[in-house]
């Protein structure tokens, strides 16, 4: 399994990259650099200054713009657009992967606590914390409609859940052109009370609606530990991943 954690290259995200890396060699030691792909986004904002990314050193990465950098995307969703990172991220990750080949997508804060075993995914499946969905999803129950008028199968085969996300590249080229182009609606859509956290959490929502028309399974396989706020109360979540 080749492991894609994905950042931006600013500040912010280079103590979280680091940070992996660091556990990532101390887990696997030789083998980290062909169990790992960190997909370094550009920049979230188009006014950004384009920074050096020399930073990364030994980091086995692909550098690469997210998504404000797409021309379809309109300069009033600016704010908006950030998770697509994620989609063009791993768009570009995998050009060169093999269908068959296991990858896992992970936040930037997110690393392994030991080796993970022997990691085994169907085709049309995708392997998936779902804690998000009682956290603050619902895609399920109360959210069900931001998703639903995507549905062609009845809403079968999703669960709420997102990162840590495991499956073949193959699956993953799949489900990619839905996952982007319903983020893309859900990001213009007007019908949605509370806007802004749906459109926030536009990717999760695209990523069910997405696996949904697909028939692409999402399967629950909580093995992260969530870490909330521990440091101080500004500070940002902090995940760690353990297989």
């Amino acid at each position: 399994m080749i492991s894609l954690p994905i950042v931006v290259n600013n500040e912010y995200f280079k103590w979280q990259l680091m940070l992996w890396w660091w556990n990532q060699k101390l887990v696997y030691g030789s083998k980290a650099v062909n169990k790992s792909r960190a997909i370094v986004i550009s920049k979230n904002f188009r006014s950004e200054a384009t920074r050096s990314h020399d930073w990364l050193k030994d980091i086995p990465h692909v550098y690469c713009d997210g998504a404000s950098q797409d021309p379809i995307v309109g300069e009033d969703l600016r704010v908006l657009d950030l998770p697509l990172n994620i989609q063009y991220g791993v768009r570009e990750a995998i050009k060169d992967l093999p269908d068959e080949q296991i990858i896992e997508i992970l936040d930037g804060d997110m690393f392994h606590l030991r080796a993970h075993p022997k990691i085994v995914v169907r085709d049309d499946m995708l392997l998936v914390s779902d804690i998000y969905e009682n956290w603050h999803l619902k895609s399920l129950t109360i959210h069900r409609p931001v998703i639903e008028r995507y549905f062609e199968n009845g809403g079968r085969f999703y669960n709420g859940g997102f990162v840590p996300i495991v499956g073949k590249v193959k699956t993953f080229r799949k489900i990619m052109y839905e996952w982007i182009a319903i983020h893309r609606d859900i990001l213009k859509r007007d019908d949605i009370i509370e806007t802004k956290p749906f459109r926030w959490w536009g990717g999760m929502f695209a990523l069910q609606a997405a696996c949904e028309k697909a028939k692409v399974t999402m399967i629950a396989d909580d093995t992260c530990y969530i870490v909330l706020d521990l440091i101080k109360p500004s500070f940002p979540r902090s995940k760690t991943f353990n297989l």
